[in-house]
């Protein structure tokens, strides 16, 4: 009975480690999958740079800012939306 029990122990302790990787692949996939969208507006003359990442469902909009001379005259716009 004991080299049973003892078999069955040693079985366990080996397959542990596989279903350890499995976790950690399947939480690997979720945080992926929990990404939504993203967008950049880049630096226009004076003008400063933004960029977003929105929640999933939802869409990213971004519009560079326009400088009139040396002054930025609409400052960049970064958004989510549905």
């Amino acid at each position: 009975m004991r080299p049973v029990l003892l078999v069955l122990l040693c079985g366990a302790l080996a397959v542990s480690p596989a279903f350890a990787s499995e976790k950690k692949q399947g939480a690997a996939k979720k945080k992926a999958e929990a990404t939504g969208a993203v967008c950049k507006a880049p630096a226009v003359g004076t003008c400063a740079a933004c960029s977003i990442s929105c929640r999933p469902g939802e869409t990213a909009t971004c519009a560079p800012g326009v400088t009139l001379g040396d002054v930025c005259h609409t400052q960049p716009s970064c958004r989510c939306g549905r």
